[in-house]
């Protein structure tokens, strides 16, 4: 009986040893995290979210995405009204219209707390994310224009040289189309299907391949109605107009199935279609950064980086579990290079995995050449502007300067607003 009693009492002192641990497991950190990602790329995302999520216990990132028309709008409402979630995926060039409104947190003080080794960046794009010295985002990836040639068009037109300047590239184009029968250049110039960004992004680069930026230095007004702009518009109106390498009033999905389908030599656009070439049977291409045109490397890029939003009130954990988390899908950038994304992180960079996939070397070091788009609230609006006013003056073969006069008379009002 002694025994039985005994025996009652050690099972009960277990089951409430066990009880009180049960009660004493801490539940993990629970962050929300709102990402704009769909499709192909979203599929990536999700699974390095989930790889995150999988590799420790302390966090758990909730995600939501928002498709990507009405990712901002739902934002800014969220952002103004102190209901973000913990973390946010912002495009670069979006920084400018957030941060004078108090609505993100700094984070030069945070990733010193957290560790995270700022240095370990390339430091182009980190830089663009600082807005007067402060540090508003960090980026994930940059996602540049850059140059894919088909090797295949190339070798049966008898060019071994890819294309290093504009009269190169010219020529190469002329003779892919005089040999194979094959477009010259697949590049976009219509908005027929969205609007012709590729125009306004080699535009873009050429100016800065000369030293110039597209506004002057207090974004006050235009600053590309000069040599530099006239050269940059004439290499686009020429492509159209005089060499005809590249078909007037081709829209952005033809390009890009010209090129997919072998029926372009080369193909500008961003690094983002690089996943969706290299699924299609016997496309034997290229990729390498947009070439010095103009005798410097310079390419414009967006970049994904990783924002935190400003709260009611400040929830040092949640702040901290964040970086964390950012500190983890930065390091492990490979992961979303997967998706022909460059990443930001030169600990990514340098890893088997990421050294390991096709065509991404060719084109990883365009992240050193990136430059920021003008700190301004405007630039969305002026960034389409420019891609409506190069496509109608290429369009009607207007002379430079008359093109440059009317899209500079459009822009300085934007900016006087």
């Amino acid at each position: 009986m002694k025994r039985m009693t005994g025996l009652a009492i050690a099972l009960l002192l277990l089951v409430s040893t066990v009880s009180v641990g049960a009660q004493n497991v801490q539940k993990p950190l629970e962050i929300t995290f709102w990402s704009l990602f769909t499709g192909g790329d979203g599929e990536f995302f999700d699974a390095m979210v989930k790889e995150f999520n999988a590799s420790q216990n302390e966090i758990v990132m909730k995600t939501d995405t928002v498709k990507f028309d009405n990712y901002y709008t739902k934002l800014t409402a969220a952002l103004a009204a102190r209901t973000a979630p913990d973390v946010v995926v912002m495009h670069q060039d979006r920084l400018s219209t957030f941060v004078p409104s108090g609505v993100l947190l700094p984070l030069d003080a945070y990733a010193q707390r957290a560790g995270i080794d700022l240095s370990t960046f390339e430091q182009a794009p980190l830089n663009n994310c600082k807005i007067d010295n402060k540090l508003y985002a960090i980026p994930l990836d940059v996602h540049p224009i850059i140059m894919y040639c088909n090797l295949d068009l190339f070798a049966k037109a008898g060019i071994t040289k890819l294309p290093e300047t504009l009269s190169e590239l010219f020529t190469a184009a002329e003779t892919i189309q005089k040999k194979t029968g094959a477009e010259g250049i697949a590049a976009d110039n219509t908005t027929a299907t969205y609007k012709a960004y590729t125009l306004t992004r080699m535009f873009l680069s050429m100016l800065m391949e000369q030293g110039v930026s597209v506004f002057n230095a207090d974004n006050t007004k235009a600053n590309f109605n000069n040599d530099a702009g006239v050269k940059a518009y004439q290499a686009l109106s020429d492509m159209v107009n005089k060499y005809k390498v590249t078909p007037k009033g081709l829209d952005y999905d033809s390009s890009v199935a010209d090129f997919r389908l072998g029926k372009a030599g080369i193909h500008f656009n961003g690094v983002w279609v690089t996943g969706l070439f290299e699924q299609q049977p016997g496309l034997n291409f290229i990729a390498v950064k947009f070439p010095a045109l103009f005798g410097t490397n310079a390419a414009w890029a967006g970049s994904h980086t990783f924002a935190i939003p400003a709260q009611k009130s400040i929830d040092e954990k949640k702040v901290m579990g964040a970086m964390k988390f950012i500190d983890w899908m930065t390091n492990h950038g490979y992961l979303w290079a997967k998706a022909g994304h460059v990443p930001t992180r030169k600990t990514a960079v340098d890893t088997k995995e990421f050294k390991s996939l096709p065509h991404r070397a060719d084109y990883a070091d365009a992240a050193k050449y990136v430059f920021p788009t003008p700190p301004t609230s405007k630039w969305p609006q002026c960034y389409d502007t420019i891609s409506d006013s190069l496509e109608e003056s290429i369009a009607l073969n207007r002379d430079a300067k008359t093109a440059l006069t009317r899209m500079e008379q459009t822009i300085n009002e934007i900016l006087k607003k």
